[in-house]
């Protein structure tokens, strides 16, 4: 079943009527009281990118009637009618649809919708669902990636006060004990063709670090609505340059024990520490401050240890250099299985730009810091990901579309 926008409005009133009919059999008291019905008037409003063509493949729409706590809830799409008893409802709709892409293949995009206290009666006026997109099996995703840090004193790089921070996307408590934070080995400005068939972005995530937050369960509990700050030194960068960032407040700090006298971590004891499966840098690791590759929060099958992980999932691989023509080894890497990754995201200057090194499905594009990588206006400056919309508990839901370009903005740290 296709839709335009009209018709579109049409199948959310033939959900709400169809619903109705028992209710308003159960509603009857002995005396034959009859709750009143009134038509309801729905004006909905797709996202960018939707187009007429589009189709419903699955949804439910759910009215809970604040004064008698009674829910409602109805399969999309459905017989159209067009009323509901009377009374003051919050509102609460989800829905796949799917539309052929640009390329001709199928799209599929899951939306969500939420309202409060709208009124149903024979005064009320139409009412407005702004749908949104979402994707319903993103419980934690990034909320922000701050990698450029903020301009040294010298103004020729960033500091160390690089963070990124990982946020509840639902309205229940998530638990981030185990959680990993990996980096693209490959660049997303590389041009060199890959050989191995297992490293072909479409195949797995090829990855150069590991880091994992410590617990064993339930001990980083992200409370609906709220995130967890991750930095590179919990430290308070004011103090060595002006205007720099405050991490004494940090949740985790990334620490490596430098094989170099000359390059070492700087470690605040009072603020845990990620634990290092892997990473491909005898000193410290540094989150690359051009933007200029990939990340992705991943939850491991359960009874992976950094043994196990390390023994079953090298990721050495071939390629042929861009600028040789030889063929190459890749090495220190690892790969990550799709089904393992929570949230992905590509980052990248815009005329750098090749290709993720993340699967399409995991990241349509990229998100751009800057048009060129040498580009110093970017330091100070962070990825945020944009709000979609607020849940029936009131939270604020971030925008996750698999497509980073349309999820996130440029703001200034400060």
């Amino acid at each position: 079943m296709t839709f335009s926008k009209r018709s579109f409005k049409q199948i959310l009133m033939a959900a709400v009527v169809c619903g109705t009919l028992p209710v308003i059999t159960a509603s009857c008291s002995d005396d034959d009281d009859v709750t009143p019905t009134y038509p309801v008037e729905i004006t909905q409003n797709l996202p960018e990118g939707i187009p007429s063509s589009a189709v419903v493949k699955s949804g439910t729409i759910t009215y809970t009637e604040l004064n008698t706590g009674r829910v409602y809830t109805f399969e999309l799409p459905v017989n159209e009618t067009d009323v509901l008893p009377a009374g003051t409802y919050d509102i609460e709709g989800s829905m796949v649809v799917t539309y052929a892409g640009d390329n001709g293949a199928e799209v599929e995009r899951n939306l969500r919708t939420v309202a409060s206290q709208v009124v149903i009666s024979q005064t009320s006026q139409a009412t407005s669902l702004n749908w949104f997109f979402y994707n319903p099996e993103n419980t934690l995703v990034f909320g922000e990636l701050f990698f450029t840090g903020t301009l040294n004193a010298k103004g020729t790089s960033g500091l160390y006060d690089t963070y990124l921070t990982i946020y509840n996307n639902t309205d229940e408590v998530q638990y981030a004990d185990g959680l990993a934070i990996v980096e693209s080995k490959i660049l997303n400005t590389a041009t060199d063709q890959i050989l191995t068939e297992a490293n072909y972005r479409e195949n797995n995530f090829t990855v150069q670090t590991v880091y994992v937050i410590p617990g064993s369960g339930q001990e980083v509990a992200i409370q609906p609505g709220e995130s967890i700050k991750i930095v590179d030194q919990a430290i308070d960068w004011n103090e060595q340059v002006p205007g720099a960032l405050n991490h004494t407040d940090a949740d985790f700090e990334w620490y490596d024990e430098s094989s170099s006298a000359s390059v070492v971590d700087t470690d605040n004891p009072s603020v845990p520490n990620l634990i290092k499966w892997y990473s491909y840098s005898p000193t410290i690791w540094i989150p690359s401050n051009q933007c200029n590759r990939s990340y992705a929060l991943v939850r491991f099958p359960e009874g992976m240890t950094a043994e196990t992980f390390l023994a079953q999932q090298d990721g050495t691989y071939t390629y042929i250099n861009a600028a040789t023509g030889k063929e190459m080894t890749g090495n220190k890497c690892y790969l990550i299985k799709y089904e393992w990754i929570l949230d992905g995201v590509n980052l990248c200057p815009t005329e750098k730009w090749v290709q993720g090194a993340l699967s399409v499905a995991t990241d349509m594009s990229y998100a751009a810091i800057s048009e060129k990588n040498s580009d110093k206006n970017r330091f100070g400056h962070k990825f945020v990901r944009k709000t979609s919309g607020v849940s029936a508990a009131g939270n604020t839901i971030l925008m996750d579309t698999n497509d980073s370009a349309a999820d996130f903005e440029v703001v200034a740290v400060k």
